[in-house]
């Protein structure tokens, strides 16, 4: 206990904490509106029906839309925001439900991609096209390439808890389709953080194979698009493509090596060429994937339990030779993106047993000041970078933290650091004292629980 309260009082020059803050007030829930030029889509969208599912949908006619020469018009929208101390986070009920944007409010950093403008492009499901690429975190169901309710209202409610925690329920309607999705998206009162706990029901008779996915659209920072300092952090070393028109990757369904692949550093996006999809495998690695703009300082975070949401997915446009933002946006911003699912790939869908329920709760997080992101999981961010001088270890909590770090070389010597920090700003210290090629971390809470270890 000494030595614990020992630490809690060192103050090295070489450390530089941030002082936490008080435990904020209760979140806010607010009903707001937006108004965002939008393109003419529902005089060419036709009403239709996915048996297999009985799901309602629109197909749209994209020949016909193009030929009238539309322009976009002034249109309103719903928003529902949930805001605590740390964070604001914004719900789009008409526009499949989606988050759509998390601002983090001590950086002014927004953690999504969030398009200006409502234009349908050439993507989508191949029966129904139209797909909006306007960003945030969209829900995908019951087929893949997006689902099909990415442009339509969802039921969405809120609540605020005891414990002052807000949040709003989103679902898809209640009119005898059979599978149904309800996301739960929770704002606790302390943490710069979102809960997202999906869940995905059967109410079929027989045995239903179904694709279920989420999307996010990211452009971490204030740039509303990744620059090509954008780093990919997965924690897995085979991936398989998806699809790609980067001649120099493997086709459709082969396996590469990440992140290095052929000699290029395929995790940095600068060194891209076109376009590429590709999923971990064989399955999502977990716990965590995200990204992180080196240049824009800011990125994302997403924790996951990977032995139910074994699907682990990244896109991207391209960097020498993109997909040009003429197709979805009329501004010339761009995101890249990470998806998650129940199943491994797209090709093979999630077997759902009559009636059957799965749930699981997964946790975004927004980061920044960190320089870049090694790893991360539930309780931290961390990055570990090699010092003229030794070590600089950066750690970002979500909420508020008080512990201890302990560093230790390959070479035996160790050193222990008081960690003292909220999520306004990552913690920072310089460990000139470990000059060992390699390290492990212990994060420790202020009981003496461990909490984060690297390598895990």
């Amino acid at each position: 206990m000494m030595l614990l309260l020992a630490l809690f009082l060192w103050t090295g020059a070489a450390c530089r904490p941030v002082v936490a803050s008080p435990p904020p007030a209760a979140g806010q829930v607010r009903a707001t509106s937006v108004t965002l030029p939008t393109y003419p889509m529902d005089e060419f969208q036709q009403p239709t029906r996915d048996d297999t599912y009985a799901w309602p949908y629109l197909r749209f006619d994209r020949d016909a839309f193009w030929a009238s020469a539309p322009q976009p018009r002034p249109r309103e929208y719903r928003v529902i925001e949930l805001e605590n101390a740390y964070l604001r986070v914004s719900i789009l009920p008409e526009l499949g439900g989606r988050i759509w944007q998390i601002v983090h409010k001590p950086s002014g950093n927004r953690m999504f991609y969030q398009n200006t403008v409502v234009k349908p492009s050439p993507w989508g499901p191949a029966q129904q096209l139209g797909w909006l690429a306007l960003g945030g975190l969209e829900w995908a169901l019951p087929v893949n390439e997006h689902g099909y309710d990415w442009g339509t209202p969802w039921q969405v409610t809120t609540f605020q808890d005891e414990a002052g925690s807000v949040g709003a329920v989103i679902a898809t309607p209640e009119d005898g389709r059979l599978v149904s999705a309800q996301i739960v998206v929770t704002l606790p009162p302390d943490a710069a953080a979102v809960v997202i706990s999906p869940t995905i029901r059967s109410h079929a008779t027989q045995t239903l194979d179904a694709h279920v996915w989420q999307t996010a659209m990211l452009a971490p920072g204030k740039a509303n698009q990744p620059s090509a300092d954008l780093h990919f952090v997965l924690p897995n070393s085979i991936m398989t493509v998806h699809s790609t028109g980067d001649e120099r990757l493997p086709g459709p369904g082969r396996l590469f090596t990440w992140p290095r692949y052929l000699g290029r550093d395929l995790s940095h996006l600068r060194n891209w060429d076109e376009y590429a999809g590709f999923f971990e495998y064989p399955t999502a690695h977990g716990p965590f994937v995200g990204v992180y703009d080196r240049k824009q300082d800011a990125g994302a975070v997403r924790i996951f339990p990977p032995q139910i949401a074994t699907g682990s997915k990244v896109f991207g446009l391209g960097w020498q030779t993109p997909i040009g933002s003429e197709h979805f946006t009329d501004d010339g911003s761009f995101y890249v993106e990470l998806h998650g699912g129940l199943s491994p790939t797209f090709d093979e869908p999630y077997r759902l047993a009559p009636g059957e329920v799965v749930t699981w709760a997964e946790r975004w997080y927004p980061v920044h000041g960190m320089g870049d992101l090694t790893y991360a999981n539930e309780a931290a961010a961390l990055r570990l970078a090699r010092t003229v001088q030794g070590w600089r270890v950066t750690i970002y909590t979500p909420g508020p933290f008080r512990g201890a770090l302990t560093v230790t070389g390959a070479d035996g010597s160790e050193v222990t650091r008081p960690v003292q920090t909220d999520p306004a700003a990552p913690w920072v210290a310089d460990l000139p004292e470990i000059h060992a090629a390699q390290v492990t971390l212990r994060l420790m809470d202020a009981t003496g629980a461990a909490v984060l270890a690297y390598p895990p």
